[in-house]
């Protein structure tokens, strides 16, 4: 469990020049990487304590219930999106604090380097073809998790300036990418289009069932069945 603390005593942790990995992946996929040592914590709201850590298990069967619902040619639950929109991979609990606000609810604060798992939703424009990560907005695509770790970070309490350690995790999580998914092979008016944005390679069978891919008018062209 994390300790409970304050701002006051803190500091607010900040850091810079991210890596990211976008990749839309079957639940399976994922819990190939849930075998490594990490907890997850909460970092989109207030939460009870007993939600400190977040059982993986339980994050699973979200995420399942959102690729169910995508296979079913239906987008995945808005709320739930906003509930899970962002967690904190760790390997320590140390690697972060609570923050007691109101109702006996806690707010989860990084104060190290930890991996940033975000719901990623990505942008189409039809007016220079090109796909953006990170873009939300009622036209967005829904892709899966973004995966993100610093190479810079700011002390929270003496304000100094570290360059981060190599994380075994997200070393781990690049391994696992290069091995179980590939750049998006999107079909954009009939020409192939390699998106950084990545594909679990158990995902092809049903991609195009997509809700949002279907309302532009795109898919995917299939490599693996």
């Amino acid at each position: 469990m994390s300790r409970i603390s304050t701002l006051e005593l803190e500091g607010r942790f900040q850091a810079a020049k991210w890596l990211h990995i976008q990749a839309l992946v079957e639940p399976e996929e994922l819990e190939l990487l849930f075998e490594h040592p990490f907890d997850l914590y909460p970092l989109s709201g207030a939460f009870p304590l007993q939600k400190f850590p977040i059982e993986k298990q339980f994050f699973l069967s979200i995420y399942r219930s959102w690729i169910t619902r995508l296979k079913d040619g239906n987008a995945p639950d808005e709320e739930e999106l906003r509930t899970y929109q962002a967690l904190a991979w760790a390997h320590d609990a140390s690697a972060l604090w609570l923050q007691k606000v109101a109702g006996e609810r806690y707010i989860a604060r990084p104060c190290e380097p930890v991996i940033q798992c975000q719901v990623h939703q990505m942008g189409y424009s039809t007016i220079d073809g090109l796909f953006r990560p990170m873009v939300l907005s009622n036209e967005s695509i829904f892709w899966g998790l973004q995966f993100s770790f610093p190479q810079v970070y700011q002390h929270p309490k003496t304000g100094e300036l570290f360059e981060t350690k190599v994380s075994e995790l997200f070393q781990a999580l690049r391994k696992w990418s290069r091995e179980h998914t590939v750049a998006t092979p999107m079909l954009v008016d009939g020409k192939r289009i390699n998106l950084p944005m990545r594909l679990g390679k158990r995902c092809f069978s049903w991609i195009n069932n997509h809700p949002h891919l279907k309302a532009k008018h795109l898919a995917v062209m299939e490599l693996y069945r």
